[in-house]
């Protein structure tokens, strides 16, 4: 992917913020750092749902 579709799609991405391809997280002192494999999981599943493919 060249840098000006990497920035396109970054744009994108930040003007829907959370979807179901993207999520932010803030790591406090309560977060469940046990449970960073599910959310990974959960947001690629829903990626793949939606035919979003990772760049590389």
């Amino acid at each position: 992917m060249q840098p000006t579709e990497l920035s396109a799609l970054l744009e994108q991405l930040i003007s829907t913020w959370e979807n179901e391809v993207v999520e932010f997280k803030q790591a406090d002192e309560d977060y469940k750092t046990d449970k960073i494999g599910e959310y990974f999981s959960a947001l690629s599943n829903e990626a793949n749902l939606r035919g979003w493919k990772v760049p590389g």
